[in-house]
C-alpha cells in the first residue's frame, strides 16, 4: 500500500514530460535505481550515482567512456561494472588500448586480451575490402592512419574522429558510384597475395597492435581454464597455441576460448583465428555478394536460389545483418561454373545528403542562409547505418568478392540505394577483377517485382547493368529539396519563430519550407480560402416518399426548374446539383399543398443496361486513397503497413504507378490458385479459375514503366498477416486484384416520370438499379452501394406506365447553403499526383510532414481532432466513432502562405507567390526525370532551378519587412479557437447528441446528519429556518428508479 517505488525507467519512446519527472524523483532521491537506455549516456550530472551497470554493452569505447562518466563524479569515487558476451570484441579492443594508455596493463585479464584480437580480425577484413576508398578529402596518408587505427577516444583522436562530432562525409562519392574507370594505379591495387594470411604480413601489419597485446611473460591462466585443457588432452599449456584445444574450448565457453588466446603472442595465434581466410584464399570458386534492402529480402532470395540444400546462415561484422552463403553453377555471367554466393543486406539508404561544413571550416550556425544555395554538399553516412556499422560491413564482404549483384527495390530509389553499394564495395571488386586481367560486367542488376521464389529465380537468370542515371536524378532531387528547403527556412525561421511562439504555439522550433510540402499545403488552404468566402443563402429541401407495388416506400427526385436549382457546394460534386432543393419559396410551398391531396401518376418508364469496367491493377495512390477513405488510416500508415506485407511476402511491391498487367509474363493462374481455399473470397477465385481464360489479364490500365501493379502472393487469413490495419489493406489488395479480373458488372437502370394527379407535368422521378450480374462486385462489394443498386431481389417490371403510386410523406425543410468541406487525406492525394507534387515513394511523407508541422490538423466532420488510434483494450466504449479524416489548415498554416503572397494571383514568373504553387514542382519533377532519360545532365538541371529558386529568396527576403511579419503575427491564434471560428462559418457538420450506452449516471449522496439538528430545522419558528429545512430535505430525495 504504501511501500515506496524503487525503480524508474527512462528511453525514447516515453513522452518528454515523463522523462523528466523521473529524472527529477531521482535527483531528489525518492527513487534509488533508474533504468534507462542510451538517452542516459550523456548530460547527467549527478553526484550522487555511486553504480553505473551496462547490461548491455556499447558498440564504441567512446560510449562505454560517457556511460561510465555517469558515476565517480565531482570528486568523488563510483563504480562502473559492464557485461560483455562473446560479440563484444570491438568493445574489448578499445579497453584494451585504453587500459595500456592508462599504464594499466598488468590488470588486463588474458580473457579479455584474447577478445580484442577478435577486433583486429574484423578489422583486416575491412581493410581488405576497403583498398584506396577515401572516405574524407583529406590526404593519403591522414587516411591511411585513421582507417587502421584502432583508437577512437577523446585524449588521443582527432578533432572530428569521434562521437556526435565524427565527420561521416563521403567527398568521392561522384566517382565511387558512377566512374566507368575508377583509374587505379595497378601499383596501389592490393593483389591476391596480399590477401593470403600467413605469419610474415600478419606480424608485420599488426605490429602495433601486437605492442599492445604481448607482454613479457604468460600470465597465470585460470583454474578453470587448466581444468578445461586437461579434461580435454590430458596435459597442461604448451608453448604453441594448439587448435584442436582452441577447437574444444570453443564449443565448451567462449570465456575460456577468450582467455587462451589471451595468454599467447598475437603473431602466434592470429594463423588459427585467420584460417577461415585463409581457406577462403585457397578457395577455387568464384566468389560472389549479393545485396539486398532488407534482411528479411536477403533471406527470401538465399532461400529461392540455394535449392533443396539450402543456405548456411553466419554473421558478418555488423549483427543486425545476417550472411547467408550457398554454392551455385547457375550465375549466368561466368558460364556454369561453380560459385560461392554471399547474400546480405543493407537498412535502406546508407548515406544522406548533407552541407560540407568541414570543408570549409564553416559553421552551421553563423551561416547566413543565401549561402545554402552554393554551399558545397557531401554524402554522409546515415546514423542508423553508422551504428549497425553497413559500410565495415559491406567492406569486409567485398574483399575476396569477384561480382557483385545487387537486389535492390526496382525504383529511383532502390537505384539510389543500389549505387551507394557500389560506391562502397566498387574499388574492391575492380581491383580484383583489374589483377585477373578480366574485363567482364562485375556489377550486376536483379530487377523483380514480387517476393517468391520464381520471381527471383526469374530475375537471378535475366542480370542487367545498373542505371546510374536514374539514381543521379535521385541525387539532383535531393541535392535541390535540401538547397531550398534549408534556405528557405532558415530564412523563415530567422523572421517569423519568434512572434510565431508567442501568438501560436511555444512548442513552435522553426518554420519551415519544403518544395513538395508548402505545395501540398497550398492545396488545403486554397480550400479555405473557398471556405471564408462562401455566403451562405436560403433554400428549401423537398422530401417526397411514394409507396411502391411491393410495399416498400422510395424517396422521389423533384425536377426543379434549371432557374431555381441549388448548387451542391457541399460536396463539390461534378453534376452540380442538390437532388429536390429550389430557391423559390413559393414554388415548394405549392408544390407540397398539392401533393397532399393528390397521388402520383406513372407517366414514362424506361429501362437501360449498363456495364460498369472493373478496376484496374492497383497501384500506391489507388492504394494510400482507399486507406484513407475507406480504412480511416493515414497515407504514412498504409504504406508502413503494406512495406511490411511486402517484406512478408504477402504482396507484391507496393510503390508503383502502374495500373496494367503485363500481357506476356504476368500469371494469374497461379495466384488465384493461392486464394481457392480462402473461406473469404475463395468462391471468387475458383469462380475466375473454372470460367474465364486467366492466362491473358485484361488490357486495360497504363503502364508507366516501372513494377506491375500491387498483388497479393500467397493466401493469408486475419491471424497469418497480424490483423487490424494489416488484414484490412492486406483485404483490399485482394478484393481489387480478383475484381480487375472479374467480369462487368451489370446493372438495369429503371426510370420512372411521374406526375400528381392534378396534372399532366411529369414533376418527379424516380430510379431504381437492380443488378443483372455481379461481375467484379462479386469481390468488391462496395461498389453496389456506390451505384445505388436496391439491395434484396427486385422485378425490373415494377413499375408501369398509368400506375397510381400512394405519397406516403410530403415534408419541406428550410436550409442554408452549405461551404465547401475540407480536404480529406485521399483528395489531397489525388491533387498531388495529378499535379506530380512528389512520388509514389513520398507522397504520404509530405502529407504525414505537414501535419507534424503544424500546418494542418486532422479532425472529424464534426470539427473534432482525431483521437490517436489506441489498442482494443485501452478504447472507451462511450466516445462517438469518428468519421473522416479532413485536413484543417492551421493559422500557422494559412498565415505561412500569405508571406508569400499565395493569396495573390501568381501570374508573374518573378512573384515569390509562385514558390506555394504546384506548377513550379510540376515543372522541377519534370526536369529531374529528364535526367534519368538522358535529355539533361544533372549539373544543368541543377543550376537552372537553384538560379530560378535563389531570385525568388531574394524576393522574398525583401519583402518580409517588420510591417509584413508584425501582420502575419496578428493572424495568429490558438488552434481551438480557429476551429470555433470555423464551425460558426458552418464548415463542419452539426454534433449530434447522442446518450452514452452503457454510461451509469451518478447518484447524489445523502448527507449523514443528526436528526436532532434536521428536528431543529423543522421546527425553527422563522420561516427562513423552515423553508431552508424543507430545501434541504427535498435535495436529499435521491431518485429511485434505475435508468
Amino acid at each position: 500500500g504504501g511501500k515506496r517505488r524503487q525503480v524508474k525507467v527512462i528511453h525514447g519512446d516515453k513522452p518528454q514530460s515523463e522523462r523528466n519527472k523521473a529524472m527529477e524523483d531521482f535527483k531528489a532521491q525518492k527513487v534509488s535505481l533508474l533504468v534507462a537506455t542510451d538517452v542516459a549516456a550523456r548530460g547527467l550530472d549527478l553526484s550522487s550515482i555511486g553504480l553505473v551497470i551496462q547490461s548491455d554493452p556499447p558498440r564504441d569505447i567512446d560510449t562505454y567512456t560517457h556511460r561510465c562518466g555517469r558515476t565517480g563524479r565531482a570528486g568523488r569515487s563510483g563504480e562502473a561494472v559492464t557485461l560483455l558476451d562473446a560479440k563484444s570484441g570491438r568493445l574489448a579492443s578499445g579497453l584494451v588500448d585504453l587500459l595500456t594508455e592508462a599504464g594499466q596493463s598488468d590488470s588486463i585479464p588474458s580473457w579479455l586480451r584474447g577478445q580484442a584480437t577478435r577486433s583486429l580480425e574484423e578489422d583486416m577484413k575491412i581493410n581488405a575490402g576497403s583498398l584506396a576508398t577515401q572516405v574524407d578529402s583529406g590526404s593519403d596518408d591522414d587516411v591511411h592512419n585513421e582507417e587502421f587505427s584502432q583508437q577512437d577516444f577523446r585524449r588521443t583522436a582527432a578533432e572530428g574522429s569521434y562521437g556526435v562530432g565524427k565527420d561521416t562525409s563521403y567527398r568521392s562519392f561522384e566517382d565511387d558510384a558512377y566512374s566507368d574507370d575508377l583509374d587505379v594505379d595497378m601499383s596501389d591495387i592490393v593483389s591476391d597475395e596480399n590477401f593470403d594470411i600467413d605469419e610474415q604480413n600478419l606480424a608485420g601489419d599488426q605490429s602495433s597492435v601486437e605492442d599492445d597485446l604481448v607482454t613479457s611473460e604468460r600470465m597465470q591462466p585460470s583454474e578453470e581454464l587448466l581444468r578445461a585443457i586437461a579434461d580435454i588432452n590430458g596435459s597442461t599449456i604448451s608453448g604453441m597455441p594448439d587448435k584442436a584445444v582452441l577447437n574444444a574450448l570453443s564449443r565448451r565457453s567462449q570465456k575460456l576460448r577468450f582467455e587462451y588466446i589471451g595468454l599467447f603472442p598475437f603473431q602466434d595465434v592470429s594463423p588459427l583465428l585467420m584460417t577461415s581466410s585463409a581457406k577462403d584464399s585457397k578457395d577455387d570458386r568464384i566468389k560472389i555478394l549479393m545485396v539486398a534492402e532488407k534482411p528479411s529480402i536477403a533471406k527470401a532470395i538465399a532461400d529461392s536460389l540455394s535449392g533443396k540444400r539450402g543456405a548456411n546462415q553466419r554473421r558478418g561484422i555488423s549483427r543486425a545483418l545476417p550472411v547467408y552463403e550457398f554454392t551455385t553453377d547457375r550465375f549466368a555471367p561466368v558460364n556454369g561454373q561453380r560459385c560461392l554466393v554471399r547474400v546480405t543486406s543493407v537498412v535502406g539508404h546508407i548515406y544522406s545528403l548533407g552541407f560540407d561544413f568541414d570543408s570549409q571550416n564553416n559553421k552551421d550556425q553563423r551561416t547566413d542562409p543565401r549561402d545554402y544555395f552554393t554551399l558545397p554538399v557531401t554524402k554522409k553516412e546515415e546514423s542508423t547505418t553508422s551504428k549497425l556499422r553497413v559500410v565495415d560491413h559491406l567492406k569486409a564482404l567485398a574483399g575476396d568478392s569477384s561480382h557483385l549483384v545487387l537486389w535492390l527495390d526496382c525504383d529511383a530509389e532502390g537505384e539510389n540505394i543500389a549505387h551507394e553499394v557500389i560506391a562502397v564495395c566498387r574499388r574492391a571488386i575492380f581491383s580484383k577483377a583489374s589483377s585477373l586481367g578480366d574485363d567482364a560486367t562485375r556489377v550486376h542488376r536483379a530487377k523483380f517485382s514480387a517476393i517468391t521464389p520464381k520471381a527471383l529465380q526469374d530475375s537471378f537468370s535475366s542480370l542487367e547493368e545498373p542505371d546510374p542515371h536514374l539514381s543521379k536524378s535521385v541525387d539532383a532531387r535531393q541535392e535541390l529539396d535540401l538547397r531550398i528547403g534549408v534556405a528557405l527556412t532558415r530564412l523563415l525561421t530567422w523572421k517569423c519563430v519568434g512572434i510565431a511562439r508567442q501568438r501560436f504555439s511555444s512548442s513552435t522550433r522553426m518554420i519551415s519550407y519544403g518544395p513538395c510540402q508548402t505545395p501540398a499545403l497550398s492545396f488545403c488552404v486554397d480550400r479555405l480560402r473557398e471556405i471564408e468566402s462562401f455566403v451562405p443563402e436560403i433554400y428549401w429541401k423537398i422530401d417526397l416518399q411514394a409507396k411502391l407495388p411491393d410495399g416498400n416506400s422510395y424517396s422521389l427526385k423533384w425536377r426543379v426548374p434549371t432557374d431555381d436549382a441549388v448548387i451542391d457546394t457541399r460536396s463539390k460534386r461534378g453534376d452540380g446539383n442538390e437532388e429536390g432543393a429550389t430557391f423559390s419559396h413559393q414554388s415548394a410551398r405549392e408544390l407540397i399543398e398539392r401533393a397532399k391531396c393528390a397521388d402520383l401518376i406513372v407517366k414514362q418508364v424506361t429501362q437501360t443496361s449498363q456495364s460498369i469496367l472493373p478496376p484496374n491493377g492497383l497501384n500506391t495512390v489507388a492504394l494510400l486513397e482507399a486507406g484513407s477513405k475507406a480504412m480511416g488510416m493515414s497515407p504514412k500508415t498504409v504504406m508502413s503497413v503494406a512495406e511490411k506485407l511486402y517484406s512478408a511476402g504477402f504482396i507484391s511491391y507496393p510503390r508503383t504507378e502502374t495500373t496494367r498487367y503485363d500481357p506476356n509474363g504476368f500469371d494469374a493462374r497461379s495466384l488465384l490458385r493461392e486464394h481457392c481455399s480462402s473461406a473469404e473470397w475463395g468462391k471468387s477465385a475458383s469462380y475466375l479459375l473454372r470460367t474465364r481464360k486467366t492466362s491473358k489479364p485484361p488490357n486495360r490500365g497504363k503502364d508507366c514503366g516501372d513494377h506491375p501493379p500491387i498483388t497479393p502472393l500467397k493466401a493469408a487469413n486475419r491471424g497469418n498477416v497480424g490483423g487490424g490495419a494489416a488484414w484490412r489493406v492486406y483485404e483490399y489488395v485482394v478484393r481489387n486484384f480478383l475484381g480487375s479480373l472479374h467480369n462487368d458488372l451489370q446493372i438495369t437502370r429503371t426510370k420512372a416520370l411521374l406526375a400528381l394527379s392534378d396534372s399532366d407535368e411529369a414533376e418527379f422521378e424516380i430510379e431504381l438499379v437492380t443488378v443483372d450480374s455481379l461481375g467484379f462486385a462479386d469481390a468488391c462489394r462496395w461498389v453496389l452501394r456506390d451505384v445505388g443498386a436496391v439491395q434484396g431481389k427486385v422485378d425490373k417490371d415494377l413499375l408501369q406506365e398509368g400506375q397510381r403510386l400512394k405519397l406516403v410523406k410530403a415534408g419541406i425543410e428550410e436550409k442554408k447553403t452549405m461551404p465547401p468541406r475540407f480536404l480529406q487525406e485521399h483528395e489531397l492525394i489525388r491533387l498531388m499526383d495529378t499535379n506530380r507534387i512528389g512520388t509514389d515513394a513520398s507522397m504520404a511523407v509530405h502529407v504525414s510532414n505537414i501535419v507534424d508541422r503544424g500546418y494542418v490538423m486532422l479532425v472529424d466532420e464534426t470539427g473534432v481532432a482525431l483521437r490517436p488510434p489506441r489498442p482494443p483494450s485501452e478504447r472507451k466504449n462511450n466516445l462517438p466513432r469518428q468519421i473522416g479524416r479532413y485536413m484543417v489548415p492551421t493559422p500557422l498554416g494559412s498565415n505561412l502562405l500569405k508571406l508569400f503572397g499565395h493569396e495573390e494571383d501568381a501570374t508573374e514568373i518573378e512573384s515569390p507567390a509562385l514558390l506555394s504553387h504546384p506548377s513550379i514542382r510540376r515543372q522541377m519533377e519534370q526536369e529531374v526525370k529528364e535526367i534519368a532519360m538522358e535529355n539533361i545532365e544533372k549539373d544543368f538541371c541543377l543550376e537552372k532551378n537553384l538560379d530560378w529558386f535563389e531570385k525568388r529568396y531574394t524576393e522574398l527576403e525583401r519583402s518580409l519587412t517588420y510591417e509584413r511579419v508584425g501582420k502575419f503575427g496578428q493572424g495568429l491564434r490558438s488552434s481551438n479557437d480557429y476551429l470555433r471560428y470555423l464551425a460558426k462559418l458552418g464548415a463542419f457538420e452539426p454534433k449530434i447528441n447522442t446518450p452514452n450506452k452503457g454510461k451509469q449516471t451518478k447518484q447524489p449522496q445523502q448527507k449523514k446528519h443528526n436528526g436532532t439538528k434536521k428536528r431543529q430545522n423543522y421546527n425553527h419558528k422563522s420561516k427562513k429556518g423552515n423553508m431552508k429545512g424543507r430545501t434541504k430535505n427535498k435535495a436529499h430525495r435521491a431518485p429511485t428508479k434505475p435508468f
